[in-house]
């Protein structure tokens, strides 16, 4: 089943509902945020990039739930935006038989610096969090407690991998978020630019690890 269009708080988001799905078993979730440029209202725009085309892709096969919010905008999910995420998690616990222990967080670019924010303000709602391309607040990082995995483009221009972005400069990048957050896996993609989303959600390795974690 694809992505389905739902309504919340008068704003729009995606849920997608793996093709096996039953209720005798409890699932798994992962919340998706988006990038800058597929920000808006019209909640369609964010399934463009990372992981929703990747999901499509694999829409007969992909063992989880995914929501995909949209970012209203300028920056970051804040405010409406994180009331839509946390009301579409309720919202899909009501509906369906959702893995309370096993809902991880997921984003790239604005999207991965909004994972480490939310990382850090619900540290009891995520049993993992995957960062792409995003940078932090260093004061956030002890505050993480789920089991994080960071990925990076070693010559990323638009958020650097280390110190300060355009977007914000209090936050660093994810070489740097990655010594700050206990046990955080860092990847870092040798010659990469900015765009390794579908590189990061194509990879194997990162699902059996994501899979595995509980909280």
């Amino acid at each position: 089943m694809a992505f389905q269009k739902r309504e919340l708080y008068r704003r729009f988001y995606q849920i997608f509902v793996p093709q096996s799905y039953t209720p005798e078993r409890r699932w798994p979730l992962i919340v998706f945020l988006n990038g800058v440029g597929e920000n808006g209202v019209d909640g369609e725009l964010q399934l463009r990039a990372g992981l929703p085309p990747y999901v499509n892709a694999n829409e007969w096969t992909f063992p989880a739930f995914v929501i995909a919010p949209q970012c209203k905008g300028p920056w970051k999910f804040v405010g409406e935006d994180e009331r839509v995420i946390l009301g579409s998690l309720l919202a899909a616990q009501r509906e369906w038989s959702i893995d309370t222990d096993r809902l991880y967080l997921t984003g790239l670019s604005q999207g991965g610096c909004s994972t480490f924010d939310l990382g850090a303000k619900y540290p009891e709602v995520w049993a993992a969090l995957v960062v792409v391309c995003g940078a932090g607040d260093p004061a956030d990082g002890p505050k993480i407690q789920a089991p994080t995995w960071i990925f990076h483009g070693e010559l990323d221009p638009s958020v650097p991998p280390s110190g300060p972005h355009a977007w914000d400069a209090s936050n660093v990048g994810g070489r740097d978020m990655a010594k700050l957050v206990t046990g955080a896996k860092y990847t870092e993609y040798p010659g990469a630019d900015h765009f390794i989303w579908d590189r990061v959600y194509a990879d194997p390795e990162l699902w059996t690890w994501l899979f595995e974690q509980k909280r």
